[in-house]
């Protein structure tokens, strides 16, 4: 993946390969399904990362496979808080655009208990993520999606079970 140009948080993770209106309408519809969340009295944190790195379990030297998001400090503190108070966060509802052979997705990641949603933005190219996309395909059980912040002192990791949703027209 080119690298990315921290200068400008929020803006798509590669500009190049992704055209700017598919990432700026994705934030937009993030920012809209957290609206929604909050209309209905649940917290709703919303993620703008940095970078975006997808691999497959067997592709990751760190062992964790999935889809990783480099977060901002001031979003990861309330993000890592509410996976703290959660007792588990137990539906991922999943909001995907194909766009140009680049698939674009938020996942909102949900703790009914705790009336906690966090919205999980991200993307990729499955002709450039082969691997990643074949896991997806194959996936018995579940992806994982995993936010840290730039020191890595923690990372939270969230387990969707339903892999086929990340796919190209739903699988």
């Amino acid at each position: 993946m080119p690298p990315h140009d921290t200068s400008d948080a929020g803006a798509s993770p590669s500009a190049a390969a992704n055209p700017p209106s598919s990432w700026d309408a994705l934030m937009d519809d993030m920012a809209a399904i957290a609206d929604d969340y909050r209309d209905r009295g649940w917290s709703a944190h919303e993620l703008h990362p940095g970078d975006v790195n997808v691999s497959a379990p067997t592709d990751d030297a760190a062992g964790r496979g999935g889809i990783e998001l480099l977060v901002p400090d001031n979003e990861f503190e309330p993000v890592a808080a509410a996976f703290d108070a959660a007792d588990g966060f137990d539906t991922t509802r999943v909001f995907r655009a194909d766009t140009s052979g680049t698939v674009f997705f938020v996942a909102a990641v949900e703790a009914a208990a705790t009336e906690t949603a966090v919205l999980v933005p991200a993307y990729y190219s499955p002709p450039e993520h082969e691997s990643f996309t074949t896991h997806l395909r194959s996936a018995a059980g579940s992806v994982r999606l995993h936010v840290r912040p730039l020191d890595e002192r923690r990372v939270l990791t969230f387990a969707h079970d339903a892999p086929e949703l990340l796919l190209p027209d739903g699988g």
